[in-house]
C-alpha cells in the first residue's frame, strides 16, 4: 500500500496535460485579443493581398 502511495505521489503525467492546456489556453487569449484590437488592419491587409492577386493574374 505504501508503494502504491508513493507511486501516486511521484506520477505526474497529468501535470503535463494541464501546464499544455494552460499554455494553449493562453495563446487563444492572446490570439484572440491582437485578432480584434488589429480586425481593421488584418481586412485591409486581406483585401490588398487579394487585389493584388487579381491585377497578377490580369483581371
Amino acid at each position: 500500500m505504501f508503494t502504491l502511495f508513493k507511486r501516486f505521489i511521484r506520477e505526474d503525467d497529468g501535470q503535463d496535460f494541464a501546464e499544455y492546456a494552460l499554455i494553449l489556453g493562453a495563446i487563444g487569449v492572446v490570439a484572440i485579443a491582437v485578432i480584434a484590437r488589429y480586425r481593421n488592419e488584418l481586412i485591409a491587409a486581406f483585401e490588398a493581398g487579394i487585389e493584388a492577386l487579381r491585377m497578377a493574374r490580369g483581371g
